[in-house]
C-alpha cells in the first residue's frame, strides 16, 4: 500500500478554473477551454443549484460521435449535474481513490457551496513526478 511523505491535501494543488453559463453554445464554452488549455470547464448553478461541468470527454460523446453541431446546442444539454467534490482540506490519496472509484479524472474543490478549484489526475501526477508518493513511516 502505498502512503504519502507527508500528508497533503488538495488545497496545495489544485488548478484553477474556468466558468460558463448553461445556456452558452458549447462552440463558445469549447473556445474558451481551448483559450486556457483546459479539459473541462464548469457550469454556473441551475435553477434546481447544482453546478456542472463540461470536458472535453463529454464534447467527444455527445457532439462529434453523434455528428451535431456545437453551435446548435447549449452547454446544458451536455454537461454533468453530477459532481464528485471533496473541500480543500482533503487528503490527496482520499482524492486518488474517489477518481479511481468514480472513474474520473477531476474533482471539484468546493467551499460553501462555491467552487474553489479542480484538482485533476495531471495535479497527481505532477505532484508525484516532483515530489514522489512512496512508502513511508506514515
Amino acid at each position: 500500500m502505498l502512503v504519502m511523505k507527508a500528508e497533503r491535501s488538495v488545497g496545495g494543488i489544485m488548478s484553477p478554473f474556468q466558468m460558463v453559463g448553461g445556456a452558452e453554445t458549447v462552440d463558445s464554452a469549447m473556445h474558451v477551454m481551448r483559450e486556457h488549455g483546459l479539459n473541462a470547464i464548469l457550469v454556473e448553478p441551475n435553477a434546481d443549484g447544482e453546478w456542472g461541468i463540461m470536458t472535453k470527454r463529454d464534447v467527444l460523446r455527445k457532439i462529434i460521435v453523434p455528428n451535431r453541431q456545437p453551435g446548435g446546442m447549449t452547454v446544458d444539454e451536455i454537461a454533468n449535474r453530477y459532481l464528485i467534490t471533496c473541500t480543500r482540506d482533503t487528503p490527496l490519496l482520499q482524492v486518488a481513490r474517489q477518481m479511481m472509484n468514480n472513474g474520473i479524472r477531476r474533482i471539484v474543490v468546493m467551499e460553501n457551496g462555491q467552487p474553489l478549484g479542480i484538482v485533476t489526475e495531471a495535479d497527481l501526477f505532477r505532484l508525484v513526478e516532483q515530489s514522489g508518493w512512496g512508502a513511508g513511516a506514515g
